[in-house]
């Protein structure tokens, strides 16, 4: 898993050792992918994999042996109004979730075991920007693309997109700055569902990514039925 030293990452790693998985976490600074990997249980290793250093990439896949399910969730959030638009940082943002994904599933294909599958993580700016959401809207709507192209590309591997909501109980939306969390109980009232969705429901949706083998190509949206209201 790259990407599972915070957050979703992390929760998903800790979810998927508890049901008995070999799990291998991966970030930038070495110290926090240890800290993560101790947090997730005794069994779980854990290497430095950035994904705009390509060598890092092939070194972090190497290193893990037979591969089953290969999991994306590593982003960096560029959010700013174009008025402040710096090119810089957009570029390393939308190279990490275009040209670095797709470099770890190259590296990882001599290494899939028969059924293995891979899940990006997108997210619903591609289809519901918002205010600054420039370098994300353009990340999450070539992830899309690049899902398209590569459940051709290297199947019978499957490639699978899993497009998260607000998550109500992330670090992200509980330690929101209070000029903000009126967005979140705005989108919460907007949301058919009447409430954010958990963690718990998008590391769920992830597994069906993961187990179902008849699953391929998706982008499936977890965000309690916003994006089609």
């Amino acid at each position: 898993m790259i990407g599972g030293t915070r957050g979703l990452g992390l929760e998903l790693a800790r979810a998927a050792h508890v049901l008995g998985a070999r799990v291998t976490v991966g970030g930038r600074d070495r110290e926090v992918a240890d800290e993560a990997a101790r947090s997730v249980g005794e069994e779980c290793r854990a290497n430095v994999c950035d994904l705009t250093d390509w060598s890092s990439i092939e070194t972090f896949i190497s290193a893990c042996g037979p591969i089953d399910h290969l999991i994306l969730t590593a982003v960096d959030r560029d959010v700013r109004p174009l008025t402040d638009y710096r090119p810089e940082e957009s570029a390393r943002a939308i190279l990490m979730k275009t040209v670095g994904y797709a470099t770890a599933i190259h590296h990882a294909l001599p290494r899939f075991r028969p059924n293995a599958s891979v899940v990006m993580f997108g997210g619903l700016s591609a289809w519901r920007p918002a205010p600054g959401s420039t370098t994300l809207s353009t990340a999450n709507s070539a992830i899309i693309g690049l899902m398209n192209s590569l459940a051709l590309e290297v199947a019978p591997v499957r490639v699978n997109t899993i497009v998260p909501g607000a998550v109500g109980d992330s670090a992200a939306t509980l330690n929101a700055p209070p000029e903000n969390r009126g967005a979140f109980e705005a989108l919460r009232t907007r949301t058919p569902t009447r409430r954010l969705v958990t963690t718990k429901n998008v590391v769920a949706a992830t597994f069906a990514l993961l187990d179902n083998d008849g699953i391929n190509a998706l982008p499936l949206v977890v965000d309690g039925g916003i994006i089609r209201t």
